[in-house]
C-alpha cells in the first residue's frame, strides 16, 4: 500500500511539473512572440483581420477547368491588387468587396474578375487603380466590418459589391465572417488563433502541411448533371422560398447600412447582383437540364436561382430605394457551364467575362459622375 501510494505521488509530482514546464515555455513563447514575429501571418487592425504581403502556391491536380498552378498574393493592405499609388486621390479608385466569387481564390492573380475589370476600364480612364478585397465566405455581416473598420479610411471613389448566396437563410455572422472578425470567434480554437501568437504560428504552420498534402484546391468538379435528376412540385418549391421572408429584412437592412456608409464618406456603392450557373435553360456545353439538375439534396437549380433571385431582388428594390447604381449581372451572365466550375464559382473564362459585363456597366457608369 505505501509502495502504492509513494507511485501515485511521484506521477501526481511529475504531472504537475510537466504542466508548469509546459506553461512557463507557453508564456516565454508568446512574449517572445509579441515581441517580434518572423512569420507574418496576419495583421490584425482594429477588429479585422487582413492577410497582408502574403503569396500563397495552390497546386491543383483536382479540377482540370482550373489552372494547374495558381498564386494568390495579397498587398500591404491584405487585399488582391497593386497597393495604393502615390497621388492616390487622383486615380479612379475601385474597392471590389464581396465572398468567394469576387475573392476568386482558385484563379490566378491576373485571371480574376476584379483584375480584368481594371485592365478593362484602363482603355477609357487613365489612372485606374482597382483591389479585390473579396473573402471567402464572408457575408453582408463580414463586408459591413471590413467597410467600416478599413475601407472607408482608404476614401476610393467606388465601392463594388457582389452579395447574395452567403447570404441566404443568414441571421448572423457566418464561420468566415468571424474568422476575419477579432472578438467574433467560432470555436475555441478560433479564439486561440486570434488572440495567441504562439497558438497562431502553429495553427498556420499545420494548415499549411495540411494544404500541401491535399492540394488546397477546391472540390473535385462536379458537372451539371453527376448528381442526377430531381424534380420538384411547386409546393415543395414554394414552401423553401417561403422560409427566406424572415431573413430578407435583416438582408435589406444591411445592404443600406453598406450604402449609408460608403456616401457618408464619399464613397459611390454600386452592387452586383449574384449570378448562378443554375435556373432555366439548358447547358449548351453538356446538354443537362438546368432547372431539374440537382444541386444537393433538397434542391434542384431552378430552386436555387429562384431562392437567389429573392436576394438579388432585395438588392435592387434597397439599390433603388437609397439611389445606389446596381448591375444585374445575374441576368446578364449567361448560363454556361463554360463559366463556372461548380455552381457560383467562375472558371478563367466566367471572370473573363464578368470582366466585360461589369466593365461595360461601369464605363458608364464613371463617365456619368468622373
Amino acid at each position: 500500500m505505501k509502495l502504492t501510494k509513494g507511485i501515485v505521488r511521484k506521477v501526481y509530482r511529475a504531472l504537475l511539473y510537466g504542466l508548469y514546464l509546459f506553461l512557463v515555455v507557453f508564456i516565454l513563447l508568446e512574449v517572445l512572440l509579441r515581441i517580434y514575429n518572423p512569420f507574418g501571418f496576419q495583421v490584425k487592425a482594429n477588429r479585422i483581420v487582413l492577410p497582408v504581403n502574403q503569396k500563397e502556391i495552390i497546386s491543383n491536380r483536382l479540377n482540370p477547368k482550373l489552372d494547374s498552378l495558381i498564386i494568390l498574393t495579397r498587398n500591404s493592405l491584405g487585399f488582391r491588387g497593386p497597393d495604393t499609388p502615390r497621388n492616390f486621390d487622383r486615380y479612379h479608385s475601385i474597392i471590389t468587396i464581396g465572398g468567394s466569387t469576387t475573392a476568386c481564390h482558385f484563379l490566378n492573380d491576373n485571371k480574376t474578375w476584379p483584375y480584368l475589370l481594371g485592365m478593362y476600364l484602363q482603355h477609357d480612364f487613365k489612372n485606374i487603380w482597382v483591389n479585390n478585397a473579396g473573402f471567402d465566405g464572408h457575408s453582408t455581416f463580414g463586408h459591413n466590418v471590413l467597410l467600416n473598420d478599413y475601407v472607408k479610411n482608404l476614401k476610393p471613389k467606388v465601392v463594388l459589391f457582389l452579395t447574395g448566396v452567403n447570404d441566404i437563410e443568414n441571421e448572423g455572422p457566418s464561420f468566415f465572417d468571424k474568422l476575419k472578425i477579432k472578438n467574433e470567434y467560432p470555436d475555441l480554437l478560433n479564439y486561440l488563433y486570434n488572440n495567441s501568437e504562439l497558438v497562431n504560428v502553429i495553427v498556420n504552420f499545420a494548415r499549411g502541411a495540411k494544404a500541401k498534402r491535399f492540394n488546397n484546391t477546391t472540390q473535385l468538379m462536379k458537372k451539371p448533371g453527376d448528381l442526377g435528376v430531381l424534380e420538384m412540385s411547386n409546393q415543395q418549391k414554394k414552401y423553401k422560398l417561403d422560409q427566406q421572408y424572415k431573413y430578407l429584412p435583416g438582408y435589406a437592412e444591411r445592404l443600406a447600412a453598406l450604402i449609408d456608409t460608403c456616401k457618408q464618406n464619399g464613397i459611390l456603392p454600386v452592387f452586383l447582383t449574384q449570378p448562378c450557373l443554375y435556373g432555366y435553360g439548358t447547358d449548351s456545353i453538356t446538354g443537362v437540364n438546368l432547372a431539374t439538375a440537382k444541386v444537393e439534396d433538397g434542391m434542384n437549380g431552378a430552386l436555387l436561382a429562384d431562392l437567389l433571385d429573392l436576394y438579388n431582388n432585395k438588392v435592387k428594390e434597397v439599390c433603388r430605394s437609397r439611389a445606389a447604381p446596381v448591375i444585374d449581372l445575374a441576368a446578364l451572365l449567361p448560363k454556361n457551364s463554360l463559366y463556372y466550375y461548380d455552381q457560383t464559382h467562375y472558371t478563367n473564362e466566367g471572370a473573363a467575362v464578368v470582366a466585360k459585363v461589369v466593365g461595360e456597366k461601369m464605363k458608364r457608369i464613371l463617365q456619368g459622375r468622373y
